[in-house]
């Protein structure tokens, strides 16, 4: 994570953790949303856990397919969830770009 993305707006509203239906108790005790600026784009990710990291993804799906095993992951590990370009709210391409995030209605239940 480069030194800027420690000084980003935390994600808020749907896509993010904030925005989330239907999680797992404690959820947000452990998870939050981040954002991950890269030489190109901004990414979403929503991180949480201790231990080693370990990255998911689930193209074309976003974090959110991940919400019910992420707990569990994240007993012995970093649980590091990146949202690919184009989903929840990540640019298509490099920085001036921006999209809407997905409606929940859209989401995996």
């Amino acid at each position: 994570m480069s030194s800027s993305s420690t000084h980003l707006p935390t994600p808020e509203g749907p896509g993010s953790v904030s925005g989330a239906p239907n999680l797992p108790s404690g959820f947000t005790d452990t998870f939050t949303s981040r954002y991950i600026d890269t030489a190109e784009v901004r990414l979403h990710a929503v991180i949480g856990g201790e231990g080693p990291p370990l990255l998911v993804h689930g193209w074309p799906q976003t974090w959110y397919q991940w919400r019910l095993v992420m707990p569990e992951l994240a007993r012995d590990f970093e649980v590091i969830a990146v949202d690919q370009r184009g989903v929840s709210g990540c640019p298509t391409s490099p920085r001036t770009a921006t999209t809407s995030a997905p409606s929940p209605a859209t989401w995996s239940r």
